[in-house]
């Protein structure tokens, strides 16, 4: 059990330098498109998200709790956040699934960004 509470701290610790580090390349999205790493970046970090959501939920189930219950909603909506913003690349999973995509989903992406440091940071002082 040691090494999931380990590893789940590893986990957020990626996220929580990796969330500052996307937000601010996505910034220039407000004004051109952004690059394809930046949005592999967010693949990538969508998936970190997602590993460390599953193993809180584990961790959860063997007796350990956060310091509130609300960081296990704040890591849910960060990891499903990151998943769909992963998916606006133009020619991804959810641009295309969209009836009417954004003509600039960048601008969406760096909002999105943003707002998933913010829930980065509320997950992470939630469960201390």
């Amino acid at each position: 059990m040691v090494w999931g509470v380990v590893l789940h701290g590893v986990l957020g610790l990626l996220l929580l330098l990796g969330l500052p580090l996307l937000a601010l390349a996505a910034l220039p999205g407000f004004f051109r498109p952004l690059a394809p790493w930046v949005y592999r970046g967010v693949r990538a970090l969508a998936w970190v998200a997602i590993l460390q959501v599953l193993l809180g939920f584990w961790l959860f189930f063997l007796g350990l709790r956060p310091k509130e219950g609300l960081h296990l909603l704040y890591g849910l909506l960060l990891a499903t956040g990151l998943h769909y913003l992963g998916g606006l690349e133009p020619g991804g999973w959810f641009h295309r699934g969209l009836r009417e995509p954004p003509k600039r989903p960048e601008v969406y992406v760096a909002l999105g960004l943003l707002f998933a440091l913010g829930l980065g940071l509320r997950a992470y002082f939630t469960g201390r």
